[in-house]
């Protein structure tokens, strides 16, 4: 097996192209546009630049509110919540999608950011079965049912936004998230920002999103032009120094220790159809990321990925039969 001689991506990362040093593709893009990607002045005045701008068109449409922000209970989407109202005074409507796989957890942590945050909030499910039938076609058809949760969340989230004439989403992805399969400026902030569905969607699932738009298969909210921004890429993130903040300031409770992604049950198994897909872990991009900007070594993040392998080779047998009933399998 090759790796990047850079960031340690393993040759079988989708789109991964080594040159003759071992370099990859993605470490080319990111050291080319190092100094646009960590210049955290400029981003913090891009960022507030576009919030101001959500105002104005929130003023002059009547809007209630000048962004939508989803909630899960988790630390980031917490996080940005109170920045954005507490830093930048802006108008926020939370949202949260109830994907079916919610923990006691999450769902308690909602509660309490809520109670102490003081926004107005509304959540959204689907019918049980339509859930199931979903989730059962993205994990037979591409082992994969994360996608199906990013794409209704993201969905009805544009479709708020545009029924309340709301013109910002503020979502949580960080740098690593954004960046882990960037060797492109297209639709990849802070170069370019989606301002449609469509565009967001671009993000995840490339080309396939121009394919099923163009065929009228997917409805991708065409009139709906709402703008996307994604706090982190314009923030410093600290995972520790987030979950200390919110305990001091809104009594948020933090997950136990080898609780990863604590807000949802079902994520040892996302890890599983993962492994089993690709022979790598979900994190393996975003920990490449964290080399390229000297947050992490080669080896420490080649330690994380190994650890992570061992965790969700084989989740235990009740999550595995809860998932199973869940999805109708």
């Amino acid at each position: 097996m090759k790796y990047c001689t850079h960031c340690g991506l393993p040759e079988t990362y989708s789109g991964i192209h080594l040159d003759d040093q071992g370099v990859c593709n993605f470490c080319h893009f990111y050291e080319s546009h190092r100094n646009v990607l960590e210049n955290e002045e400029e981003l913090e005045r891009q960022f507030s630049s576009r919030l101001e701008a959500a105002k104005a068109r929130a003023k002059e449409t009547g809007s209630k509110y000048d962004c939508l922000v989803g909630l899960s209970g988790g630390k980031d989407s917490t996080y940005i919540i109170y920045q954005l109202k507490h830093k930048y005074n802006m108008r926020i409507l939370a949202f949260t999608y109830d994907n079916g796989f919610a923990t006691d957890y999450g769902r308690k942590n909602v509660i309490t950011a809520l109670e102490n945050l003081d926004v107005d909030h509304i959540s959204f499910s689907m019918s049980p079965s339509e859930l199931q039938k979903y989730n059962r076609m993205c994990v037979k058809m591409f082992r994969n049912f994360c996608m199906l949760c990013f794409h209704f969340t993201h969905y009805y989230s544009h479709l708020i936004a545009s029924e309340k004439k709301i013109p910002l989403i503020v979502n949580g992805r960080t740098k690593g998230q954004v960046l882990q399969s960037a060797d492109h400026e297209k639709l990849i902030e802070p170069f370019e920002r989606s301002m449609n569905f469509a565009d967001f969607e671009y993000q995840m699932f490339g080309d396939k999103v121009e394919k099923t738009a163009k065929s009228g298969r997917m409805d991708y909210l065409k009139d709906a032009e709402i703008e996307s921004l994604s706090y982190f890429m314009y923030h410093p993130y600290n995972a520790e120094e987030i979950m200390d903040f919110l305990e001091t300031h809104i009594n948020w409770k933090r997950p136990e220790k080898g609780m990863p992604h604590a807000d949802c049950w079902a994520h040892a198994m996302a890890e599983k159809y993962h492994l089993d897909s690709h022979g790598y872990p979900i994190m393996t991009g975003e920990l490449a990321v964290m080399v390229r900007r000297g947050e992490l070594s080669i080896t420490e993040a080649a330690k994380i990925r190994n650890a992570d392998t061992k965790r969700y080779q084989n989740p235990d047998s009740e999550t595995q039969k809860r998932f199973e009933d869940a999805v109708g399998l």
